[in-house]
């Protein structure tokens, strides 16, 4: 079992809600060549992890699935990725996202029954646009890494045409999305508004911020963390009264889903600095002294 710890990131180990997580669970690769995971016994052992051409969200996803580890991500990128990584679940994101990524990250406050060590739980990315790619490491202690970018005939979509081709829903989806998430049951709920949340503001009719609304008031935390990321990612004037409200929410991961999605809201983050999690306290000093 190899770990390297090589991360200018936080190790925190609080407590955490660990019901909540970005949904990807409509992406998966067209076949098997695509991609090659070899699942490693424990969390914080090895992940072998092989894609060409893979947008990051269906990388993302393949590390949830296969380290168990939930990813909180504030944007989202149809950036291809050509990768071969190896390590723990967080060598290998710092493969992939590049060396200057900021991470928050929580393991399990009990050590599994098979380990003494804790299990790694959720990782807050702060920034997700990776960098230069990675030279391939083959120091036995630290992850095997190889990354590069592809863009179609080597050029950059603009970030607005990625969007619409990525987030864009056709009516009849929207529609069973929005039936969805009035299910009862709430990892159902929590796919459909997370889906939802990713629809661009000139796309929606004033049916998905509604649904995004009522999501506020759900029971669940994890789908009122998945509405607050959709609504502050609206330019209106609703976004500060959105993030003040959750800044008051029982749950501590509704709360540092506010503070992830503040931006450069002084405001916001200051008033995070009181929160009585010391969590949600470290994440808001640290995002307050990026922008000062």
């Amino acid at each position: 079992m190899r770990v390297a710890v090589i991360f200018r990131a936080f190790l925190l180990l609080a407590m955490l809600l660990s019901s909540h997580a970005w949904a990807y669970g409509e992406e998966s690769f067209a076949g098997s060549d695509r991609e090659r995971i070899e699942r490693a016994p424990m969390n914080h052992g090895v992940l072998h992890l092989e894609v060409k051409e893979a947008p990051l969200a269906q990388i993302f996803k393949i590390i949830e699935d296969q380290a168990g580890v939930q990813l909180h991500i504030p944007s989202l990128s149809q950036r291809r990725v050509t990768a071969t990584c190896e390590g723990t679940a967080l060598e290998v994101l710092k493969c992939i996202l590049g060396k200057e990524v900021n991470l928050v990250y929580r393991y399990e406050d009990k050590p599994s029954a098979n380990d003494s060590k804790p299990l790694l739980r959720e990782v807050w990315v702060l920034n997700s646009t990776p960098s230069e790619p990675h030279p391939l490491n083959r120091n036995p202690d630290q992850a095997v890494c190889e990354a590069m970018e592809h863009f179609p005939d080597g050029q950059q979509l603009p970030l607005e045409e990625e969007q619409k081709a990525f987030f864009h829903l056709e009516p009849e989806e929207m529609e069973k999305l929005v039936l969805l998430s009035r299910s009862p049951d709430p990892k159902r709920r929590k796919e459909a508004v997370s889906r939802l949340a990713l629809v661009a503001e000139d796309e929606d009719d004033g049916g998905v911020r509604s649904v995004l609304t009522e999501a506020l008031q759900d029971p669940s935390p994890g789908v009122r963390a998945q509405a607050i990321f959709g609504l502050t990612r609206r330019d209106d004037a609703e976004r500060d009264s959105v993030l003040r409200g959750a800044l008051h929410d029982s749950e501590v991961g509704v709360r540092l889903m506010a503070v992830s999605n503040a931006g450069e809201n002084r405001a916001i983050l200051e008033m995070a600095l009181h929160d009585e999690d010391r969590v949600v306290r470290d994440l808001a000093r640290m995002k307050l002294g990026k922008i000062e």
